[in-house]
Order: structure tokens, then C-alpha cells, then sequence
């Protein structure tokens, strides 16, 4: 029948009861086509090995972990926002309500000038900053007879009493006319010369 058999009985490795029993059993059915369906019964049971079994488990608690943690940071974040942002309106409304008691200590008692033209320099607030007065109110600037303060941005000639309220509720704004004394070179800041250097 099948010439596999006759060549395994001429070269002696199957004699004729073998090939009677495998002529006896019932052929393979043949594999079936790829997109046939399986009976539902019988499915085949999933199995994993010691690794594969563990392995889920643990990307699980892993993802559950790293997913707690980023709430946990998205939470901290919003917190931090929350306070920064209180932080800024309360020292919005602390300068706004520091703006009114300027307004009302100031009202009146400017000292400027519309005919003044003479700047007057000084530093304030890390740059120079300029303040136009009178001859005569300059001089005043000079000697200390007058000063000068800084409401919403501009620098405004006031008597020394309200220059003191004023420097009392917001010392920041009151500009030091002074000035800074620079002490003398003498050279001291300078290296010393090497004995043998040859000019």
C-alpha cells in the first residue's frame, strides 16, 4: 500500500505486525484551515509558566503604584498652585490697601511743580531715577529740607513731616538722596609688584 512501509520492512526497521497495527488505527484528521472555528467545548487551557504566572502580578501592582504616585504629585502640584496663587492675591490686596493709606497721606501735599524743569538724579530700585524740581527745590533736595517718594511710579517732592509718615508705612518707596560715599583708592586692592620684574 504505501511505499514508506515497503521501505522500512526491506530495510529491517519495522517488521509486518507494526505496520498492521498503524494500518489499524484511524487516519489523523487533517489540520483544519486558518479562520475556522473551534468547538467551544473543548479549548485548549491557557498555561503559563512560573515566570509568566508571577509576571502580571506584579506589572499590576507596579502600574497601581506609578499610577498612586502620579495623583499623588498631580495633587501636590495643584496644592503648591493654590498657595502660590493665594499668596499672590494677599500681597495684591496688602500693596492695594498700602496704595490708599499712600493716597490719602500724599493727597494735598506734593510740593512738584508744572513750571519745575531741573532734574534732579538719584538711585532707587537698582537704577537711576530722576525728579523735576525748581532751582530752589533743588537746593532744598541738596541740603535735606525736602524729599522725595515714589507712588505708582513717580517721584514726588514732599515736606520732611510727610516724608517720615510716608517711610513708616512704606520705607521701600523712599529713595536715600545721599547717595553712596566711595571710600579713596590707595592702590591697597591692587597686587604687589615682583621684586624681579624688569620693565
Amino acid at each position: 500500500m504505501g511505499s514508506l512501509q515497503d521501505a522500512l520492512l526491506k530495510a529491517g526497521l519495522a517488521d509486518e505486525q507494526q505496520i498492521e497495527k498503524a494500518r489499524s488505527k484511524p487516519a489523523r484528521s487533517t489540520p483544519k484551515k486558518k479562520g475556522t472555528s473551534r468547538p467551544v467545548g473543548k479549548r485548549k487551557p491557557i498555561r503559563a509558566g512560573k515566570a509568566g504566572a508571577a509576571q502580571p502580578k506584579q506589572s499590576t501592582s507596579a502600574e497601581s503604584d506609578l499610577a498612586r504616585a502620579y495623583k499623588a504629585r498631580q495633587r501636590a502640584e495643584a496644592q503648591e498652585k493654590e498657595a502660590q496663587k493665594q499668596r499672590r492675591v494677599k500681597a495684591q490686596e496688602e500693596r492695594r490697601q498700602r496704595n490708599i493709606k499712600l493716597d490719602a497721606l500724599i493727597q494735598g501735599s506734593t510740593l512738584n511743580r508744572k513750571e519745575a524743569e531741573l532734574p534732579r538724579y538719584f538711585e532707587h530700585l537698582g537704577r537711576i531715577r530722576r525728579v523735576l524740581c525748581t532751582p530752589e527745590q533743588r537746593d532744598q533736595l541738596n541740603r535735606g529740607e525736602i524729599g522725595v517718594v515714589n507712588l505708582r511710579g513717580s517721584y514726588l517732592l514732599v515736606a520732611l513731616e510727610t516724608l517720615h509718615q510716608y517711610r513708616e508705612l512704606a520705607p521701600d518707596l523712599v529713595p536715600d538722596l545721599a547717595g553712596k560715599d566711595e571710600p579713596e583708592d590707595d592702590g591697597s586692592h591692587y597686587p604687589p609688584v615682583p621684586d624681579d620684574l624688569i620693565w
